[in-house]
């Protein structure tokens, strides 16, 4: 099967969106499937491996309204074009040029329909739900990551058929142990969404002479970072607090191998990539309820999950520390067992053949 995994930004800065795609895209090729991805012509980048990377001429000022052109030419020989995310210009026109091609696409929102995250939206939000109402309505399927994810994208649009398999994550033979002093987060400064704030008052309302001390390190997102460190000021936590960059790569495996667990307070998320990179480490982690992942990491006793009130998020934290050890095995076992690509990727292959099947015995394209 050929798929196109379509994203304006595929090659620009790291994302949670571009990790995602990256991820799929690797396993993918394991799979032995061919693999493109389109892209709006920024520099290439080797984060996909041997895919095919295949720029595509986009015109227009800002994310917001950017499109592709040219698009129904360049999805022609696909199976299934795969559009990542949602609520921007470049995924309906898309969608439309994959139509006009008589190439079933697939819609990814990484998240996006969830209801907290639209309240985010600027207004007027109604024309704009609209337009992605007809971009679902026209998909041959939603790829979601969780049925909570299947959920919050029929409240956009009931029709469409959803897909659900999440990302896939290897146990590598590194493991955590007992012993580091230090909680760790790291990820992307957007305060509001990943729930730094709950974070940094949690922390504060604990007695200083039982505060764990916090590190943190990640992108700067609208100013982010800044905030963070003005927030950290103003609670007076500095001394306990270390408001660092991003890191990659081997110093962020070794920043939380040697940390006393990694907590992630977000607001939402489909997917955590950080949260299960960490569980398939040991790494105890803390997390908020409200993510996708949340039920059944309680189910599983895989990870301390917590409200988002500030009370409630206290008392996990200054306790979390104590618990690293019941979670560490736990949290390896989840990931072999509900994160394997062996387990996740026969069934989602055999699913999106079906898709492409019925949808294009319902257009009469013969693939």
């Amino acid at each position: 099967m050929k798929l196109g995994h379509y994203y304006p930004r595929a090659t620009g800065p790291h994302s949670g969106v571009t990790a995602g795609i990256a991820a799929w895209t690797t396993a993918l090729l394991d799979a032995n499937q061919d693999i493109v991805v389109l892209h709006d012509g920024a520099p290439d980048t080797d984060r996909y491996g041997a895919a095919e990377l295949r720029p595509v001429r986009h015109v227009g000022k800002g994310r917001p309204s950017r499109v592709p052109v040219g698009m129904a030419d360049a999805v022609r020989d696909l199976d299934v074009l795969v559009l990542h995310e949602a609520w921007f210009a470049a995924n309906p026109a898309a969608a439309l040029a994959a139509r006009r091609a008589g190439v079933p696409y697939v819609v990814v929102p990484h998240g996006v329909f969830e209801p907290t995250w639209v309240s985010y939206l600027k207004q007027p939000r109604t024309p704009r739900q609209a337009v992605e109402r007809a971009v679902l309505r026209g998909a041959a399927a939603a790829h979601v990551w969780f049925p909570r994810e299947a959920e919050h994208v029929h409240r956009i649009e009931p029709s469409v058929r959803c897909v659900v398999a999440p990302p896939g994550f290897d146990v590598p033979a590194e493991q955590w142990r007992p012993g580091g002093d230090y909680l760790a987060w790291y990820g992307r400064y957007a305060v509001t969404n990943k729930g730094l704030d709950v974070l940094l008052r949690a922390l504060a309302t604990i007695p200083a002479s039982s505060r764990p001390p916090l590190r943190l390190h990640g992108v700067d997102y609208e100013g982010g970072l800044a905030r963070t460190k003005n927030l950290v000021s103003e609670l007076n936590i500095t001394r306990w607090v270390d408001v660092g960059g991003p890191i990659w790569g081997d110093d962020k495996r070794d920043f939380v191998l040697n940390s006393a667990g990694f907590v992630h307070p977000s607001r939402w998320d489909c997917i955590p990539i950080a949260v299960a990179e960490n569980l398939a480490l040991g790494v105890p982690c803390l997390v908020s309820d409200a993510i996708n992942l949340a039920p059944d990491l309680a189910a599983d006793g895989a990870a301390t999950v917590s409200g988002l009130g500030i009370a409630e998020f206290s008392a996990a934290l200054a306790s979390f520390p104590e618990r690293g050890e019941e979670h560490a095995n736990a949290g390896r076992r989840f990931v072999a067992k509900r994160l394997s690509w062996g387990e996740i990727m026969p069934g989602y292959l055999r699913n999106l053949a079906d898709v492409v099947r019925e949808s294009g015995a319902r257009c009469g394209r013969a693939r």
